[in-house]
């Protein structure tokens, strides 16, 4: 199976968009939303060392 990334600009466009999200909640509702957000991407990505990888990943803070 073949996996592929985003290019460097969308993963920008993302990141603009999840901050300007981010900025437009209450700030209780903000771990609702990523959490929500999370559990939908693993969702379409439909394989779990993908997503848990992800998941350290992120816990590590990209390292």
């Amino acid at each position: 199976m073949t996996h592929t990334t985003l290019p460097f600009a969308d993963l920008e466009r993302v990141y603009e968009t999840l901050a300007e999200t981010l900025d437009a909640l209450p700030e209780a509702q903000e771990r609702l939303f990523l959490a929500q957000l999370a559990l939908a991407l693993a969702h379409r990505v439909g394989d779990i060392e993908r997503v848990m990888a992800a998941l350290e990943e992120a816990r590590r803070g990209g390292r």
